[in-house]
């Protein structure tokens, strides 16, 4: 690759950027601020909202949007460069936020490690990143750590680097803790890149007594250190993601210069430590290929981006109410309710008098969203603790849903019901019209808080809210019923494609678990989803428009869950570019480059992004219908004859664990449906029996027991062809073809002798 017109050393995707002969090349001003390689995974802890990001070369940027730490590795032949060099892979360990970074170089590699410790144990608060470097090659290194002014995003402000011992200092605040003092170093400006210092070998051993200075903020150092064959180099660099005091920014500046490198945790200690937070989610074993590795990641990634109170973003950016609600809704539905729980009271803390949500006014599906996640957290928490906590604040919420439903701005179409006045809805959808996604959003959110209310005890506020989901509703089926094939988004019907795709989401995301559904809700949907799936230009990736460039993963994770629910199997084909686009490290950006496959724009690591791709996942083992559960309900046939298990699901009607095992064509069905316990959540259910299906290996098989073990009919996609007239037909009579033996159907959901010992749960 040619190097930059100046021979400075920048961020991976600038060195792309600006490379005349490259395909990623970005001519114009635009050059500097990343737009085709916009990625990067996120590294924090659990008990703090402080976060850190790693590009896709090693490069750590641990404060927001500030100065980054670049690595370098000088061999025999030459000094290599990460952002430079095209032998550079990334995995994750053990499925946690522990990055391997490998170089190679001759003989061998430069392994770059990084995770995030929690503060304590002489970490300042906020916590730390250890970095790690390991030289895996069989002849000794040298390697640099370099402070540099650049991030994911573009430039980055540094004045002063300044070296006391071990302590590195940037701007008057510690950036890193070094195992000891560098043997040599190189410090750099704007003008002249300390980089030409390490590979010309002209580093020395004397630090300036000035320190690095650039008055355009270009101060650039390098500190390097002598590495043999196996050795280690570890150094820690403190997170710094709030503003604080002087007088506390310099005791925590103390702290961290007091840190004992060596005792920090290690990664594999760290990567256990991951493992046995996410040990209380449920086990899915899915034929699909990468998919275990993807939704083990996943949910780990899912905790760091709602550590805290609030919802993070890297870079921040306040979360809103839908994608807070996304978040917590998936966290439910992957059993990890405590940290749902405490996201959905830290939103409930931006609430205003009147009900709705500080810096949320514009946006007519934030308290709609909200209350349906403290409904869904009820639902499949099976506890109505929440709901206790919070009667106060749904009963004001849902009041502020109605009085916009029943507002004089909420305007009628054609004859039409009203529905909301015109909001700023989602960035896939223009501002300022009235929408389904409004609508749905904000019927869902009172269906949600009549279910709480009644589980908390407080029947009378539950009838009323349930009136006015009631009357919210009855209007959408007047919209749904009036309005135009393929469904647009709304009365005001959204132009472009986005228009179906845009009721397709919230169809799926809203609908799951009603009873009733709107009238002519089914109907909508399934329009909504074949208009998406018949316009070649959103298949398998779902473009983000209007005004917005590039492929969006939520869109598309979401549009894949909205075909599953319609019994499509070609959701996978979603799916698979989603694995595509998310390995090795199983992150997604907000948008996707169609031509480089790399971020385009907003976030780097979005959380809505992974929270809809976990529920995607989710959604093709279960999904919650009007009157019970649809059990896989689109199957690909290319996973006909495969075992497929599903282990300690939450649901809305209790704890789903099920295992397919196959006799020939046909699957058999072992299941088992714990019911909620709690009072008030089965009291809020009634006495409804729920119903299970299996709509993508046996549309006729339906179940009311809640366990038991079923033989299925074979597949609708394994079924020959219709025979030709002149040939005989096979006897209705002749056994199933397979190695087991023949058991009853089992479809009025009886329980047949057991197919074999291995369909057994364990």
């Amino acid at each position: 690759m040619a190097a930059p017109p100046d021979d400075r050393v920048l961020p991976w995707w600038l060195e792309r950027q600006l490379d005349p002969a490259g395909p990623d090349v970005v001519p114009g001003p635009a050059a500097t601020e990343n737009s085709t390689h916009r990625n990067w995974v996120r590294l924090g802890t659990v008990g703090a909202p402080e976060r850190a990001v790693l590009d896709p070369r090693g490069l750590l940027t641990p404060w927001p949007q500030g100065w980054s730490l670049d690595w370098w590795a000088g061999a025999d032949d030459r000094w290599h460069l990460p952002s430079r060099s095209a032998t550079v892979r990334q995995r994750l360990i053990d499925d946690a936020p522990v990055v391997e970074t490998a170089m190679r170089i001759p003989s061998g590699e430069l392994l770059h490690r990084a995770w995030a410790v929690a503060g304590g144990s002489g970490v300042a608060p906020g916590g730390a990143v250890v970095v790690e470097l390991e030289n895996a090659s069989p002849v000794p290194v040298a390697v640099a750590v370099a402070v540099r002014p650049w991030n994911p995003l573009g430039p980055a402000r540094v004045d002063l680097i300044e070296l006391d011992g071990t302590t590195v200092a940037v701007d008057g605040l510690v950036a890193a803790i070094l195992p000891k003092a560098p043997s040599r170093v190189a410090v750099g400006d704007a003008e002249a890149d300390s980089v030409h210092v390490v590979l010309s070998g002209a580093a020395t051993g004397d630090w300036p007594d000035g320190g690095a200075r650039c008055r355009r903020g270009g101060a650039n150092a390098a500190f390097l250190f002598p590495l043999p064959h196996t050795a280690v180099l570890r150094l820690v660099v403190p997170l710094a993601g709030v503003e604080v005091p002087t007088t506390a920014r310099r005791r925590a500046a103390n702290e961290a210069a007091s840190v004992d490198v060596g005792a920090l945790p290690s990664a594999e200690r760290v990567a256990s430590g991951w493992e046995a937070q996410v040990r209380r989610a449920p086990r899915l074993e899915l034929p699909e290929r990468r998919v275990t590795e993807a939704l083990a990641a996943s949910r780990r990634h899912l905790l760091l981006h709602a550590a805290g109170d609030d919802a993070g973003a890297w870079p921040a950016v306040l979360v809103g109410g839908l994608d807070t609600a996304l978040l917590a809704v998936a966290l439910d539905r992957q059993a990890l309710h405590t940290e749902a729980g405490r996201l959905l009271v830290g939103f409930a803390d931006r609430q205003n008098l009147d009900g709705s949500f500080a810096r949320e006014t514009h946006r007519a599906d934030a308290a709609g969203a909200w209350l349906w996640a403290v409904g869904e957290h009820v639902r499949l928490s099976g506890s109505p603790d929440l709901a206790v906590a919070l009667v106060g604040p749904i009963a004001k919420a849902a009041h502020h849903v109605q009085r916009r439903h029943t507002s004089r701005r909420a305007r009628r179409v054609d004859g039409r019901p009203a529905l909301l006045p015109a909001g700023e809805g989602p960035t896939w959808l223009p501002d300022d019209v009235v929408t389904n996604h409004d609508a749905l959003w904000s019927w869902r959110g009172l269906v949600g808080a009549a279910f709480a209310l009644d589980a908390a005890g407080q029947p009378d506020a539950a009838a009323e809210v349930r009136r006015f989901g009631e009357d919210l509703g009855a209007a959408i089926a007047a919209h749904l019923a009036g309005a135009a094939a393929p469904v647009g988004a709304g009365p005001d019907v959204v132009g472009g494609p986005l228009g179906p795709l845009a009721t397709a989401v919230a169809l799926a995301q809203t609908l799951a678990g009603i009873d009733p559904w709107p009238t002519g809700a089914a109907d909508a949907l399934a329009d909504a989803v074949r208009a998406v799936g018949d316009d070649p230009s959103l298949t398998p990736a779902v473009w983000h428009w209007p005004g917005h460039g590039g492929h969006s993963p939520r869109l598309t994770a979401a549009a894949a869950l909205a075909e599953a629910m319609a019994g499509l199997p070609d959701a996978l084909a979603r799916l698979r570019w989603l694995l595509d686009i998310g390995a090795p490290l199983w992150t997604w950006p907000e948008l996707v480059h169609p031509r480089t496959g790399g971020g385009s724009g907003g976030q780097g690591h979005d959380a809505a992004a992974t929270a809809a791709v976990l529920d995607l996942l989710r959604g093709l083992v279960v999904v919650e219908t009007a009157d019970g559960l649809d059990l896989l309900p689109a199957v690909p046939a290319e996973w006909y004859g495969q075992p497929i298990e599903a282990h300690g699901v939450p649901t809305a009607w209790g704890t789903l664990s099920y295992a397919v095992r196959w006799h020939g064509e046909r699957p058999a069905l072992l299941w088992e449906l714990v019911p909620h316990r709690e009072p008030g959540v089965a009291a809020a259910l009634g006495d409804r029996v729920p119903v299970l299906r299996a709509p993508g290996l046996d549309p006729g098989w339906r179940s009311s027991e809640a366990e038991g073990e079923a033989l299925l009919a074979v597949p609708p996609l394994a079924r020959p062809p219709a025979p030709a007239a002149d040939e005989a037909a096979p006897s209705p009579a002749d056994p199933p073809r397979g190695d087991g033996p023949p058991l009853d159907d089992g479809a009025d959901g009886s329980t047949p002798s057991a197919p074999d010992e291995g369909a057994s749960f364990s």
